[in-house]
């Protein structure tokens, strides 16, 4: 018997391996060879494009970089901000269209909240810049026109970060609405009529019963979040370039400025090795503190 199974799912790889070859070599070629690359240029010196090995130099040097932490820093706020200001409102978005069974099932409504996550990130930034600009935004426009004074919302560091915030925060609720809302239709509809013929309607249904069966959409949910907020680039590019000074830099692009101009790509590389790092130590704890929630529940 042991025989006849091992023989079936000899059978089973040797025709599924000509249709996962392909994506397995796009993913050595994509993914893994870039970081054995990029592990390798961290380990050497690049100044006037010569490789000279300095071992673990350059980590040394981005665990003593300002700019580094103060990068780490911005990621983090960003981060906390995402959580609060993109699931936040998709949790009670979703809340409202679950109690109203009429809005749940339009599709219109649905494809009104995704579409902003459809549109590149680089041309989100690039209008929201435009809105924030002090000669003829839009925002500034009518703040004055309200009798309020206009801000410098892209040269103040106080409001640079606070001006990336939210456009990545309009940007991406749609986007987590609808993968809960996919978790929530995932129910098997007899639980919920169960659930209102015991009482539990509305906002009950929604804590009781809705919630706790979607953890596994919310984790989800949770480190998509969690690990675009570590590797956020497109929009603090297109909107700040990281400036003024380092006042809205984070890792990402503080790793592109490094190696592509100031050509200093082992440098470069090791900041990219280590985000990499934190990336996966950050998903990682989110994972556990989320698997024991579940564990006491």
């Amino acid at each position: 018997m042991k025989y006849m199974n091992r023989s079936l799912f000899s059978t089973s790889i040797a025709k599924l391996l000509p249709y996962l070859a392909i994506p397995i070599l796009l993913n050595i070629f994509i993914v893994i060879f870039p970081l054995i690359n990029g592990v390798y240029y961290s380990l050497h010196n690049t100044y006037n494009f010569k490789l000279t090995f300095n071992g673990i130099e350059n980590y040394v040097r981005v665990f003593h970089d300002k700019i580094f932490w103060f990068s780490l820093r911005n990621n983090i706020i960003i981060i906390i901000c995402t959580i609060l200001f993109q699931i936040g409102p998709a949790v009670l978005i979703g809340m409202m269209m679950v109690t109203s069974k009429l809005v749940m099932g339009n599709r219109f409504i649905r494809s009104i909240y995704f579409f902003p996550s459809v549109i590149s990130p680089i041309i989100v930034g690039t209008i929201w810049k435009l809105m924030y600009s002090n000669q003829y935004g839009l925002i500034n426009a009518s703040l004055v026109m309200l009798g309020l004074k206009s801000q410098n919302w892209l040269g103040d560091p106080k409001l640079i970060m606070t001006s990336i915030i939210i456009p990545l925060s309009w940007q991406y609720i749609g986007y987590y609405l609808i993968l809960l809302l996919a978790g929530v239709t995932s129910i098997d509809p007899e639980i919920l009529e169960m659930a209102e013929i015991d009482g539990a309607t509305g906002f009950k249904k929604t804590i009781y019963i809705i919630a706790p069966l979607i953890r596994g959409t919310f984790m989800v949910v949770l480190t998509i979040c969690l690990s675009g907020g570590i590797k956020i680039f497109d929009q603090v590019y297109a909107i700040s370039r990281g400036g003024p000074g380092y006042a809205s830099s984070v890792l990402a692009q503080f790793a592109y400025s490094t190696s592509f101009v100031q050509n200093d790509y082992g440098y470069g590389s090791s900041i990219s090795i280590t985000m990499l790092v934190i990336s996966v130590i950050i998903v990682l704890f989110s994972r556990f503190l989320v698997g024991r929630t579940q564990d006491d529940a």
